[in-house]
């Protein structure tokens, strides 16, 4: 009878640990983003106040950070929380008159997250997250018509919803890190409709494309 016990309790550790083993870690990653955006300003809004051409047709080019946390659920599947932030300051131009910009994005999603593990060191990954995006976009104008140089300012702001689709390629390096070797996120800003001095903008979907690398830590 002491043996049968004795063997029980040795068998139900051994399954103990095996299952502490195979609970999946959570893993944390932070790295460099670079986003290609929208303004959400088109020359077309302002054919009101007699401007026939503005470069915030252009795209941004920003340059930030992103961080995410995933706790697995499963081996493979799991729940992300993503934060991201990216600038970008440059000259614009509205007709012939010059302004200085500078643009600010913060995203924060969640969802689900599936990877496909393997016998290999690179694990292919996919998710789609949703959350809010919040966009600011400031003009400083340079108005020389008095004697005295000032500076006359805006600001468009506002927060909408957003959604990260996308998946990347972690590199295992050890048993604690993997190298993110890319991420890459379609990134649409569903961008409402607002007033801004006295000026409407209509609603419109910005089109981003998100491109992160980093390193994960388990």
């Amino acid at each position: 009878m002491r043996k049968v016990l004795f063997l029980a309790i040795i068998t139900t550790a051994c399954a103990s640990l095996t299952f502490a083993q195979d609970k999946p870690k959570p893993e944390f990653f932070g790295g460099y983003s670079y986003e290609g955006l929208n303004s959400g300003i088109a020359s077309s809004d302002l054919a009101g106040l007699g401007i026939t051409q503005t470069s915030l047709d252009n795209r941004f080019n920003l340059n930030g950070f992103n961080l995410s946390g995933t706790g697995y659920l499963t081996r493979r599947f799991g729940i992300t929380g993503d934060f991201s932030a990216a600038f970008r300051s440059r000259t614009d131009n509205f007709d012939l008159v010059s302004t200085n910009s500078s643009f600010a994005l913060y995203d924060i999603t969640g969802g689900p997250q599936f990877k496909f593990t393997n016998k290999t060191r690179a694990t292919p990954f996919v998710h789609a997250l949703f959350g809010v995006a919040h966009r600011r976009l400031r003009e400083e104008i340079a108005n020389n018509s008095t004697t005295v140089s000032s500076l006359v300012s805006t600001t468009d702001s506002s927060t909408d919803f957003t959604m990260n689709l996308g998946g990347g390629l972690d590199y295992r390096l050890n048993n604690r890190f993997d190298l993110r070797a890319i991420q890459v996120d379609y990134n649409p800003i569903f961008l409402r409709s607002r007033t801004v001095e006295d000026i409407n903008f209509p609603s419109r979907t910005l089109n981003g494309l998100r491109i992160s690398v980093g390193i994960v830590f388990k």
